[in-house]
């Protein structure tokens, strides 16, 4: 370990700190023979001898045609323990691995994974190694680092090695500890080369340390040909990577064995992830037999180990595999497609054969991506596509595959190859069913970010009626329908012409697309309400398409625009139950962020809080910024009803993190309203107005959070604000029969008039409140009635208002609410007092994963069931319902429920 003690003691540090339970994952990276391997190899061997198991995989240049192979390398020792998976993972990891059934989210076999891992961990501490992460499949390398930032719970170290060129996406930032090898000082050097060279005279060994730039392979490689000793000029040693320069070292040493023997050598290069058996039966088709691989192996180049042959060095088969010219490379892969057992890595063998088209083996491929694709491989069915339409001699047929490998590559969230791809495909996309699938997928890909910019309302009214297919033609409609619904069409142009597409007859046969078509009408026409939520979601319950969570998201938004929250919730629960049964977990995500903002303004604050809280959670997980975003803000309003400043805060904090510099209109909106609440409970009414200004400039969010306006505006002697307001949501009142917005009205307008004017408005907005489900809203009604009824000297009935507002307020924890009311109960003359400090509220002591996870566990869950519907290890949730009982102070489930009474809206 000459120069590399720091290193080695740092990752035996992270060792140690397993064996307590403390686990972790490192990163070791650096250039071509840096010594990497030689490094963890040590680490290794010191872990396995103190009692560590050790589980791992490789990555094979070239590997990988059909994904997670390197995953089942990994997990293939803990297999038999498959069983102890919630069943949703265990079926992910199942399709993975090949049986049938729907591909999964790589959240899900994530999850499965790690679930495996606990499963080990629990017997024992772990080492889990993952050599030449660069070269792993791409699917395998996802759930790598997907398992990287979730070692801290376990007794276990995950240690990954890989090139620093070489690492794409970057996967450093997911590693707890990144060790970067950088090249050996040179007196480090000098005597690595004194104990590996001895009989080299100084004057060589200075010029081998010149000539190596620090790099441990080459000082090692290089020391016992002294031919190498005489390099290049520094001038050549800036031109050319060390990586190259040890390739041709490596060339140097194959040029001397015999030429069946270098040939042997080509057919193990090309084949590093065949088995030893196909090599040698490959290897005969072309005439060699194994005594032709011998010499090599007597060179040390080559070991026959485990079943497959292993080069000295990756470098070794990546320097004869390059140097060899196409047509020798051709015949090796044509007799290797005709041994390799694997029917995947079969027709790869036949395509790196081809020269030009071929449309059989272009058919072979889309077979492969078919397959890959159902595995949940997507990256690896991207490239099996775009493989078959580089073969495919047809114009029209290549565009086919080619959008096909933008799809692939979008549901992998390869955004920017999906745009690439479809930009290649454009120029020759022919025939309906391609089109509409290049307008799907881009449609799809615009939606989500900002690398494509989507076609506009006009070119998809002009696209929709050049289709045949009713059903295309109403789908594409729907898309103009939902840009308007957006914002990103105003024209009243444009939404007449989708709407007169839509209710052309032809338009819509068959019911599903009548039913899309009434969605479609409803998002851009306010006279085209959707008669029945149950039809339209019927609908989408029978078959849930890529294209239809924007659609979905849409119907719950227009919905929401009834101002029935209600209906809302059951829209949003309906998506994110499809979207879970579906494995869509990032739809889900969205669905339940969605739910999250409409419980809270419906007053179930403690479920809105878990919906966020876990939405918030799935979005680090899936990289969805925005959704988190949205979640986060709507996390803040949930704890500034409560009176919780410090986590509003945080949660404030975290939403302008994700937001970025131009946060999206209706996460700022829900922000502002948080905000207006955390400043109205510290009795900043002049803020409060400033943010509730800000969020009702966005109707949607506005039209609710401008309920609160009135109380901070008459305090600040400002009533005139509210008036912009009371005529939105008057307004929004013409079109909706909503108690709960009636309420917010009516209270509004008492809190603005005086005499027997204030008192009709409060007891209109009492009686609307009354057959809504809104009691926190309802409540606040109260205590503002109560106030007035004190100032009108009407002691007797502002106590019995008062005291209903503070039993709402106390029974819901809504703490600056519950102060307020018992501060004017008080004023009032009444004795009667706050809860008393020992009373105890299990929101305040759970965290909301330890609520929500208790909560289930009340309602009968298991473990298991608790671990698929939340998207944890069902070990996680055991520790979770661990620490609930202790906080709770409870042994039993069976005393979740009356524990967690006080948690419930």
């Amino acid at each position: 370990m000459i120069g590399r003690e720091p290193q080695f003691e740092q990752l035996i540090t992270l060792i140690d700190s397993a064996r307590q339970g403390h686990g972790s994952s490192a990163l070791v990276y650096g250039e071509a023979g840096i010594g990497k391997s030689r490094l963890v190899s040590a680490v290794v061997e010191a872990a396995s001898a103190s009692g560590f198991e050790v589980l791992s995989c490789h990555g094979v240049r070239g590997a990988g045609a059909a994904g997670f192979e390197g995953l089942h390398e990994l997990l293939l020792p803990l297999l038999d323990r498959v069983d102890a998976l919630p069943p949703r993972q265990r079926t992910a990891l199942d399709v993975a691995f090949g049986a049938e059934g729907e591909p999964a989210d790589r959240l899900i076999t994530g999850l499965a994974a790690f679930g495996l891992l606990e499963e080990a961990a629990a017997r024992g501490p772990l080492v889990v190694l993952i050599e030449d992460l660069h070269w792993l499949d791409r699917s395998t390398a996802d759930i790598v680092t997907f398992l990287a930032a979730r070692m801290s719970v376990m007794p276990a170290l995950l240690l990954a090695t890989s090139r620093a060129d070489r690492v794409y996406p970057d996967r450093r930032p997911h590693f707890k500890h990144q060790v970067l090898l950088t090249p050996l000082s040179q007196e480090d050097s000098m005597n690595l080369v004194a104990l590996h060279a001895p009989a080299l005279t100084l004057p060589q060994r200075r010029r081998l340390v010149e000539r190596a730039l620090g790099n441990p392979l080459a000082l090692t490689e290089w020391s016992t040909g002294p031919s190498w000793v005489e390099g290049p000029s520094p001038a050549e040693r800036g031109r050319v990577p060390m990586g190259k320069r040890l390739e041709d070292s490596f060339l140097a040493e194959v040029a001397l064995l015999p030429r069946a023997t270098q040939r042997a050598l080509l057919v193990a290069a090309a084949g590093e992830d065949a088995s030893s058996y196909e090599v040698l039966a490959a290897a005969r088709n072309l005439g060699l037999d194994q005594r032709d691989f011998a010499p090599a192996e007597s060179f040390g180049l080559i070991t026959l180990m485990g079943g497959a042959y292993k080069f000295r060095h990756p470098l070794v088969g990546s320097a004869v595999y390059d140097d060899a010219d196409s047509d020798a490379r051709s015949r090796v892969h044509t007799e290797l497609a005709a041994v390799v057992v694997d029917a995947a890595r079969a027709v790869q063998h036949r395509a790196a054969a081809v020269a030009g088209w071929n449309e059989e083996v272009a058919a072979e491929l889309e077979e492969v991506a078919v397959a890959t694709g159902r595995r949940g491989a997507r990256t690896e069915a991207a490239a099996a596509w775009r493989r078959a339409a580089a073969l495919t001699p047809t114009a029209a047929e290549r565009a086919r595959r080619t959008v096909m490998a933008a799809e692939a590559a979008r549901q992998a969230g390869a955004t920017d190859d999906a745009a690439a791809l479809l930009a290649e495909a454009k120029p020759i996309v022919d025939g309906e069913a391609s089109v509409v699938q290049f307008a799907r997928t881009e449609w799809m890909i615009a939606g989500t970010s900002t690398t494509l910019p989507g076609r506009s309302g006009d070119e998809l009214v002009t696209l929709a009626r050049t289709l045949s297919d009713p059903a295309d033609r109403v789908e594409v409609l729907t898309w103009a329908a939902v840009r308007s619904f957006l914002g990103q069409d105003s024209s009243a142009e444009i939404r007449a012409a989708v709407a007169d597409e839509l209710r052309r007859p032809d338009t819509a046969v068959t019911e599903p697309q009548q039913v899309l078509r009434s969605i479609g009408l409803a998002l851009i026409s306010p006279a085209d309400r959707i008669t029945s939520v149950e039809e339209a979601l019927s609908f989408f319950q029978r078959q849930v398409r890529e294209t239809d969570s924007t659609l979905l998201n849409c119907l719950a938004f227009a919905v929401e625009d009834t101002h029935d929250l209600a209906d809302a919730e059951r829209v949003w629960s309906a998506e994110a139950d499809m979207f879970q049964r579906s494995a869509r977990t990032s739809d889900e995500t969205v669905a339940i962020s969605g739910r999250g903002t409409v419980r809270v303004t419906a007053n179930a604050i403690a479920a809105g809080l878990a919906d966020s809280e876990h939405a918030l959670r799935l979005s680090f997980d899936l990289g969805l910024s925005v959704v988190g975003a949205l979640a986060a803000a709507n996390i803040a309003r949930a704890r500034a009803w409560r009176g919780e400043p410090e986590l509003a805060t945080a949660a404030l904090k975290t939403c302008a993190e994700l937001s970025g510099l131009i946060p999206a209109a209706r996460v700022a909106a829900i922000a502002s309203w948080a905000s207006a609440q955390m400043a109205a409970n510290e009795h900043r009414p002049e803020e409060a107005v400033a943010h509730l200004l800000k969020s009702v400039e966005h109707p949607p969010i506005g039209v609710w959070a401008g309920g609160d306006l009135a109380d901070a505006a008459v305090r600040t002697g400002r009533p005139e604000v509210v008036e912009g307001w009371l005529d939105m949501a008057t307004a929004a009142l013409a079109s909706s029969d909503s108690d709960h917005l009636a309420m917010l009205v009516e209270r509004s307008r008492a809190l603005l008039a005086t005499g027997d004017d204030a008192r009709a408005h409060f007891e209109r907005a009492i009686r609307r409140g009354e057959r809504s489900t809104a009691f926190l809203d309802l409540a606040k009604t109260r205590l503002f009635f109560g106030e007035w009824l004190r100032r009108e000297r009407r002691i007797v009935e502002a106590r019995d208002h008062l005291s209903a507002a503070l039993h709402v307020f106390e029974s819901h924890h809504t703490t600056p609410f519950a102060q307020r009311t018992a501060q004017e109960l008080r004023a009032a003359g009444s004795a009667q007092r706050t809860q008393s400090p020992q009373s105890f509220d299990a929101g305040s002591v759970l965290t909301a994963q330890e609520l929500h996870v208790a909560r289930l566990a009340a309602e009968g869950y298991t473990n298991k069931q608790i671990a698929d519907q939340l998207y944890l290890s069902h070990r996680t949730v055991g520790g979770h319902l661990h620490h609930a009982y202790t906080k709770l102070e409870i042994n039993r489930r069976s005393q979740l429920a009356t524990a967690l009474a006080s948690a419930l809206d």
